[in-house]
């Protein structure tokens, strides 16, 4: 596992300043939720985190890797290899089952799905998913979606997940159960958790809150 350091960290779109300035760091095996207002810019420090986006300035560090430095290619084979990425609208494939859908990373990596049975097993059991693995897509409820997208950032093993308002969609009800979920898996496997919230309730189920306001950390 590894800590991330985010290190004056500034984005802009369009000349307006989304970011400016942000620093800080997660500790391996930390559960930290970044939380601010709707356009504070926490979703646009996720995606930079994640190499979805790249920073005007500044750095962002997965151990020794700097994030911004790699090229595309290398930064597929990190999202691939060590970062789960999650997110608020599920981006589940509709034309694949829960079980494709969640063995896609093992697939786009090379990796044949038998290798990793016996983790597949014991995440779909640990998420009671195993009733609805030959399912569809559109046939799950949203709280179920959302943990066939977790299992999917998680069956390749990353160091870190990072998930973008992961509870957004959804109900209070199955909120609680997903957000049950992440803390459960936090603690059982280690992973190094970053979610993005706007939540208090979700919120609280991080060992640690950032806040971001007008792209600076209060």
């Amino acid at each position: 596992m590894a800590d991330i350091t985010v290190s004056d960290v500034s984005k802009s779109f369009d000349g307006r300043e989304i970011l400016h300035g942000v620093s800080f760091q997660v500790r391996s095996g930390e559960f930290v939720s970044v939380t601010g207002e709707s356009g504070s810019g926490k979703s646009t420090l996720l995606g930079i985190m994640g190499g979805v986006l790249r920073p005007d300035k500044g750095k962002v560090l997965i151990g020794e890797t700097d994030v911004a430095a790699l090229t595309e290619k290398e930064l597929a084979v990190l999202r691939r290899t060590r970062l789960g990425y999650v997110y608020q609208f599920f981006n589940l494939i509709p034309t694949m089952t829960v079980r494709d859908n969640i063995l896609l990373p093992l697939i786009l990596d090379g990796k044949k799905p038998s290798s990793c049975r016996d983790r597949f097993d014991e995440l779909v059991s640990f998420t009671h998913l195993s009733a609805v693995l030959d399912a569809y897509p559109d046939t799950l409820s949203g709280g179920e979606q959302q943990r066939t997208a977790i299992l999917r950032a998680l069956i390749h093993d990353p160091e870190v997940i990072l998930l973008d308002e992961p509870t957004g969609n959804l109900d209070s009800e199955n909120a609680h159960a997903v957000m049950s979920l992440l803390s459960d898996l936090n603690n059982k496997y280690g992973v190094t958790v970053v979610q993005v919230t706007h939540s208090e309730q979700g919120a609280a189920y991080g060992n640690r809150t950032i806040t971001i306001k007008d792209g600076a950390l209060l």
